[in-house]
């Protein structure tokens, strides 16, 4: 990476590592941590510390090698493109998986089947809608059975 801004949006490197920070969660549903990214980023093959993440959310450290983008949109499970141009679309992907991990918590439902092949957008709109119903469901029982 050669800029620390990107003048498509004016967005610092931070403030996009920050927002992914604040915005994905693990398939628990748990934020991630520097660590957690890091040692994810680590079992993908690259090299990566918790040290020089919290640099670069800081902006301490600005101008990540494009290896080190890379380690981090494949631990957060995204498109490196998110760095590089207008991350909306990433995004909004982003919040739609979350909105579906806590969907499948909430519900029981189990996530392995869909990890190895990519969910259109469409896609998993209807799945969240299917949990929802769900849930919906596992709540009226509980209320008939109380």
């Amino acid at each position: 990476m050669t800029t620390t801004t990107d003048v498509n949006t004016g967005r610092t490197f931070a403030m996009s590592l920050n927002e992914l920070f604040e915005t994905v969660r693990d398939e628990n549903g748990i934020p991630y941590t520097g660590k957690k990214i890091a040692l994810k980023a680590n079992r993908l093959g690259y090299t990566l510390s918790d040290a020089y993440i919290s640099q670069l959310r800081t902006g301490k450290a600005k101008t990540p090698s494009f290896r080190t983008v890379e380690a981090i949109s494949r631990a957060f499970e995204i498109s490196v493109t998110y760095f590089l141009s207008d991350p909306d679309e990433d995004l909004k992907r982003v919040e739609q998986q979350r909105e579906y991990v806590q969907m499948a918590a909430e519900t029981g439902a189990h996530l392995a089947a869909f990890r190895h092949e990519e969910l259109s957008e469409s896609t998993i709109d209807v799945v969240i809608e299917l949990l929802k119903v769900v849930k919906k469901q596992q709540a009226d029982r509980a209320k008939d059975q109380a």
